[in-house]
């Protein structure tokens, strides 16, 4: 393929898209040619995905003839974790260490068995830094990977398609000033992502257009692919209100159907708008773009625009990037939604854009270190050669060469010596270097630390019938703190102690349902280990008649009754704490 040609390839849950674009004058892109093969089946069922996803790429790759050509490929946001986390403004040289800790903490996985990236965002002079996260499993990714590899491509790793869709937001609509909120509606997950002058929010849920296929499916008692079919063919959301009903009372029902699923996505969008002003302090959306296949059913863009009061748009790509005449053409003018993530993809590969997290697979790592050796051990190669050939040549002299090297490797060995003896004293300064950093790096896990054992036991209470009224931080079974007023009970100055568990005092009121409202409180804590998932406190042996008492309020004589618990922490989970 022409070195002026760019490869962009989407990967989606239900159809894979690959595409040439050309760079034009002044930093443009062309559209020049498109493919797309559509994927059959829910796309749960991945053994049977995975095995179209690979006859489908091979296709796109040889109708585009792209093989052997470089590109960098576009997964779906369902295996993706993104994260967003505010750091104090480091200099360069703590940043990644500070940003490899707070990644430990978001992401539920081991950080050796995930791809992650991330980058700064925020303007220059910020009192605090916000950093945008992103991982994905290790064994996943490579899966995917090895698919475009066995397609005749040569993977220079993979975006994530809000990433994408970002990028090709923000180089099509930089004439808006107002939050805007991009609603990408895929088969598996719908990304939502806030445009807000420099700043970014995304926010990913489990609902898509394969949910919509589902329920209609349940509807008639069908199976999920002529669901799938009737949803694409007859589908569209029913309007509501004073508006008749379809005259098939087939179609009208899907149409219901649909609208009952899109429902509950507008309840999932109003929550994370909320969160965005609440938590993230930015503005309320002006304006909303909506994208993804699903975003082609007829009257969804009414439905939103009724749902959320505010304009609402189909999202446009190619507003300022050229497409080639033809089926190219027309597939972009009636589909263009669809394109979104290819064009960012493109653009990335173009040149700088907002938001660049490459998630590079371990074979692709190794592969680019190899590439970048070659030139090296292609050279050593050629200088062993001639240094053979010149001995062989000078054989008769070779004793004379060999004293004479003798003295320059003696030579050699003692301005070695002085370099390595610089060296250590390097390593000495960049081991106290890295001591002094450690207090920073406890810091920002102490301020984070508190919030997260008040939020994981708040998040477990799903009702008001606890009250908890004392949370003790206990080491060694003892309180820290003997009490409000003074400090460090359990330790002597100058000492630490472990903070291994905590100590819970509280109140249930009267209910019907009694004091089991206190054991469904434990076995909700239990829940993320017997689920299979770490949970913040170390419960899974541990029954709650070992960890506390509860009064079981049979004499009905107060409006409250008390109970305890002990919980204990994880290694993981523990601190330190200093008087």
């Amino acid at each position: 393929m022409a070195e002026d040609r760019i490869f962009a390839l989407s990967l989606g849950s239900q159809q894979v898209t690959g595409a040439l674009f050309t760079k034009t004058a002044g930093g443009g892109l062309r559209m020049e040619r498109v493919e797309r093969r559509d994927l059959v089946g829910d796309p749960s069922e991945e053994g049977l995905r995975n095995a179209q996803m690979a006859q489908a790429i091979k296709d796109v790759a040889s109708s585009l003839k792209t093989k052997g050509a470089k590109a960098t490929y576009v997964i779906s946001s369902f295996p993706v974790l993104v994260k967003f986390a505010s750091l104090p403004a480091l200099d360069g040289a703590q940043v990644d260490q500070i940003v490899e800790f707070e990644a430990q903490q978001q992401v539920p996985y081991p950080i050796n068995e995930v791809v992650w990236g991330y980058q700064l965002m925020g303007e220059p002079g910020d009192v605090e830094v916000e950093v945008a996260l992103a991982a994905v499993k290790s064994d996943e990714l490579t899966e995917i990977n090895d698919t475009v590899v066995a397609a005749g491509i040569k993977p220079k790793g993979a975006e994530f398609s809000p990433a994408a869709l970002y990028n090709a937001l923000r180089f099509n609509y930089a004439d808006l000033d107002d939050a805007t909120l991009l609603i990408d509606i895929g088969a598996r997950t719908t990304d939502m992502i806030f445009m807000e002058g420099g700043k970014l929010f995304i926010r990913t849920v489990k609902i898509g257009g394969a949910d919509i296929s589902r329920a209609i499916a349940k509807e008639f008692g069908a199976d999920f692919g002529s669901a799938d079919h009737r949803k694409v063919v007859d589908g569209f959301v029913a309007l509501g209100g004073p508006y008749a009903d379809h005259e098939d009372p087939e179609i009208a029902a899907i149409s219901k159907v649909v609208r009952n699923s899109l429902t509950r996505l507008h309840a999932e969008v109003m929550r994370t708008i909320n969160f965005y002003r609440s938590q993230q302090g930015g503005g309320a959306p002006a304006f909303v773009l909506l994208s993804g296949a699903t975003a082609g059913l007829p009257f969804i863009r009414e439905f939103f625009a009724e749902k959320l009061n505010l304009p609402v748009d189909h999202f446009n790509p190619f507003r300022n990037v050229a497409v080639a005449k033809g089926a190219t053409a027309e597939l972009a003018a009636a589909q263009g939604h669809q394109f979104g993530d290819l064009v960012g993809c493109a653009l990335a590969q173009a040149g700088e854009v907002p938001m660049r997290i490459l998630l590079i697979p371990e074979s692709v790592k190794k592969d680019r270190e190899l590439d970048a050796r070659k030139p090296s051990l292609l050279l050593a190669l050629v200088s062993l050669v001639l240094l053979l050939g010149g001995l062989g040549f000078f054989f008769s002299t070779g004793a004379r060469l060999a004293n004479e090297k003798a003295t320059q490797i003696n030579s050699k060995s003692s301005e070695l010596t002085k370099h390595n003896n610089r060296i250590k004293e390097l390593q000495d300064e960049i081991a106290l270097t890295d001591g002094q950093q450690q207090p920073y790096v406890e810091s920002v896990r102490h301020r984070v630390y508190w919030v997260q054992v008040f939020n994981y036991l708040s998040n477990k209470m799903q009702n008001d019938l606890l009250h908890m009224t004392v949370l003790e931080p206990l080491s060694e079974g003892r309180p820290i703190v003997a009490d409000e007023a003074s400090v460090i009970a359990t330790v002597a100055p100058e000492a630490e102690a472990i903070v291994d568990a905590f100590s819970i005092q509280g109140l249930w009121r009267e209910n019907p349902r009694g004091s089991e409202v206190v054991y469904d409180y434990f076995k909700s804590l239990k829940g993320d280990v017997d689920s299979g998932e770490e949970g913040f406190f170390d419960l899974k042996e541990v029954d709650i008649s070992q960890a506390g008492t509860v009064d079981a309020g049979t004499n009905n004589d107060r409006f409250a009754y008390p109970f305890t618990m002990t919980l204990p922490l994880p290694e993981a989970n523990r601190v330190r704490f200093t008087k």
